[in-house]
């Protein structure tokens, strides 16, 4: 019996909030089992993955050059708004995963509604490294 992925889309939501806000391309993190096979998805808007990462701007430099929060900040993830863009693995998951936990109480307190992409962003963290699976990430931002 083949197990259908667990998929958890968060954009829709984002722009009921912010009808006009400018940056709705989609961001993908996806787990995969060590056959590649699809496990979890969860779709955002990079607009809210944004309002998350972006309590870590004004320092992201540093944070560890490897980080995913690093990388997302600095041009190097620049090639996710390459229209050939492919999945790029996040080989720091427990780095990631602590770095969203430290800033979760910031983003509670600004109301902005990114609370629910921070909790689904850990809860995908947390099953990656729980089921000893690979994280990766994709934007289809152009």
């Amino acid at each position: 019996m083949e197990i259908l992925p667990l998929k958890i889309e968060l954009a829709s939501k984002w722009m009921k909030l912010y009808p006009f806000s400018v940056c709705l391309d989609e961001i993908y993190f996806r787990e995969r089992d060590n056959e590649n096979n699809l496990v979890y998805e969860l779709e955002l808007t990079t607009h809210q993955f944004e309002f998350i990462i972006d309590h870590y701007y004004s320092n992201f430099r540093e944070l560890n050059p490897e980080s995913l929060i690093y990388k997302y900040h600095s041009e190097e993830y620049a090639i996710l708004n390459d229209p050939i863009a492919q999945e790029r693995e996040c080989y720091r998951v427990k780095e990631f995963n602590d770095q969203l936990i430290n800033i979760r109480e910031k983003v509670v307190q600004e109301n902005s509604g990114a609370e629910e992409a921070l909790d689904e962003l850990v809860k995908i963290c947390e099953s990656a490294m729980t089921n000893k699976n690979k994280l990766y990430i994709f934007s289809d931002y152009l």
